[in-house]
């Protein structure tokens, strides 16, 4: 009868842990980050026995892809020392966790404790379960949040439709548990989980508001709204409003990605776009607020951009690097406006340097400068003095020729030199080691600007020493030759001659530069006349060197 009992028990153990497949265990709940103790005595995990047999899982081994690796071990509980099998019930839970006692752990019911032996990243981590004969049953590849749930204090459960180890491995089937257990974490541990809440799938990717027309006033123009989305078409009605203009573009009840359109609204007003699919039994309902821009016209603006200077400078590094501005209105706050640079055609990084908050009046000129005592040595102190205002730039002026530039005002793009999204090495507009200018107010970029030759500073002690002479300060003589009073005329000239008249007779040497910086024409005169009756119409930058000095005039050939 003894032997007959001993074989008997041999034969239920046998059986019970006989032949387990893939997925007849199933982790379905887990606990890696609790709040109301340390992880290391309240992480926890819930596995579930999708059989209709009991199964013995002692001699499994738990682990992950890493170093974690723990061998069940029933024979010795490690808490209390007895002996016994770790057993799943046929359709029910088993939880496995840091210790047993209820006072350490947060209050989960544990039923075996592996303590130090496991342990389980707050990020993306691994666990898994291995039979003896090395058959991997069960496995969970959490993220630490892109598709897993990731909270502190709120165990991630498995939907209870989802009760397999196909659907398990889908971060979708997964959501926070809204149960407290315990000391106060959220779990279901030992038990079923709770059906998980339906999401809403509507997520918007981008918003880009755009001004239709550029009119004088705040509510002369209007301006339209594009709201990208992903996640439509998910069997419900969506209807979407918007507070004012015209809604069109992609319909998020049968288009899965799209735009949503909203077009017409007037300058100055605000608007709420609201998508709604709860009438047709869906839970979205989800509102965007969208503030109105700035439609500011160039051209009408009172702060707008004269010149871009990349010069290389007898102190180095990046004090030849400034940017001119201009004011065409009274302005009391210059603070309102600012710039930024976009990094090899990078694209837009907004405002970066904000303007100093003093008064400027019409007509200005302000130069924002890294180096303000390098530009005045470069530019000499005569051409320095003709900027009513110097202010000091942040280091985000840092633009290397092929950068371009943005003025914004109130946090408003309203200016644009060169294209942010392309890099301008090689391009037209690029002013590597050199200048580019406006040289009509009031024009919009590329139209109306010139352009000094590339690396056209480079070994100059100042403008005037340098092949390209900022055009700013081009018609003014540095202080070495202030005493060598000159006249040039006539200036613009139709006779293709014209005379340069100093207070000396000395010999002068005069060069004369297209627009790009490209010498055209050199030649010593004795006689004070210079033939350019070879030359095309066009505008000039003529050098004259006499005396060891040098100066520069602009010249108009018609």
């Amino acid at each position: 009868m003894k032997k007959f009992y001993t074989l008997f028990l041999f034969l239920l153990t046998f059986f019970i842990g006989f032949a387990q497949s893939p997925g007849d265990i199933v982790i379905t709940e887990i606990m890696k980050d609790p709040s109301a103790v340390i992880d290391e005595n309240g992480e926890w995990f819930e596995i579930y026995n999708s059989t209709a047999s009991d199964i013995n899982i002692d001699g499994w081994t738990l682990k992950d892809d890493g170093t974690n690796n723990y061998v069940i071990d029933a024979t010795i509980d490690p808490m209390t020392g007895t002996g016994g099998q770790t057993i799943v019930p046929a359709g029910g839970y088993l939880v496995l966790g840091r210790t047993l006692d209820l006072m350490v752990n947060g209050g989960a019911p544990i039923d075996y404790a592996y303590q130090s032996n496991f342990n389980m990243g707050n990020g993306a981590d691994e666990i898994v379960l291995v039979t003896p004969g090395n058959i991997e049953i069960s496995r969970v590849n959490y993220d630490g949040g892109p598709n897993f749930p990731d909270m502190a204090g709120e165990s991630m459960q498995l939907n209870p439709s989802f009760l397999n180890e196909t659907d398990n491995d889908n971060g979708d089937n997964w959501c926070p548990s809204l149960s407290p257990y315990g000391d106060g974490d959220l779990g279901t541990p030992g038990a079923a989980n709770e059906v998980c809440a339906p999401e809403c799938t509507i997520d918007f990717t981008s918003l880009d508001v755009t001004c239709d027309s550029l009119n004088p006033g705040s509510t002369d123009d209007t301006y339209t709204v594009n709201l990208s989305y992903s996640g439509g078409n998910v069997s419900t009605t969506f209807i979407v409003s918007s507070t004012a203009g015209d809604v069109s573009g992609d319909d998020p009840s049968t288009v899965e990605s799209g735009t949503i359109i909203v077009s017409n609204v007037p300058e100055g007003t605000n608007i709420d776009i609201t998508l709604d699919d709860t009438a047709s039994g869906g839970i979205c309902f989800t509102t965007v607020n969208v503030s109105s821009p700035n439609c500011i016209p160039v051209g009408s603006i009172d702060l707008e951009f004269v010149g871009i200077m990349d010069f290389t400078v007898p102190s180095g590094g990046s004090d030849g690097k400034a940017i001119h501005v201009v004011a065409t209105a009274d302005i009391a706050d210059l603070s309102v406006y600012g710039i930024g640079t976009a990094a090899n055609g990078g694209g837009s990084d907004g405002q970066e340097y904000t303007f100093d908050a003093i008064s400027v009046n019409n007509g200005d000129h302000i130069l924002v400068a890294r180096t303000p005592s390098s530009m005045q040595q470069y530019l000499t102190p005569s051409g320095y003095s003709l900027f009513n205002v110097v202010l000091i730039a942040s280091t985000d002026i840092n633009m290397n020729g092929n950068d371009g530039i943005e003025l914004f005002k109130n946090g408003t793009l309203i200016e644009t030199f060169g294209d942010v999204n392309v890099d301008g090495t090689g391009q037209s507009w690029e002013y590597l080691d050199s200048w580019a200018y406006k040289e009509t107010l009031g024009s919009v970029w590329p139209s109306g600007w010139m352009y000094g030759t590339v690396n056209c500073t480079d070994g100059s002690q100042t403008t005037f020493s340098s092949t390209c002479v900022y055009p700013f300060v081009a018609s003014l003589s540095n202080d070495e030759f202030s005493t060598n009073k000159f006249s040039i005329y006539p200036n613009p000239t139709t006779t293709g001659f014209i005379n340069i008249s100093s207070y000396n007779n000395d010999v002068m040497s005069v060069q004369v530069f297209d627009i790009l910086g490209k010498q055209v024409k050199s030649e010593t005169l004795t006689d004070n006349t210079l033939n350019v009756s070879d030359l095309n119409t066009g505008v000039y930058i003529l050098k004259i060197t006499q005396n060891n000095a040098s100066t520069t005039k602009k010249l108009v050939i018609r």
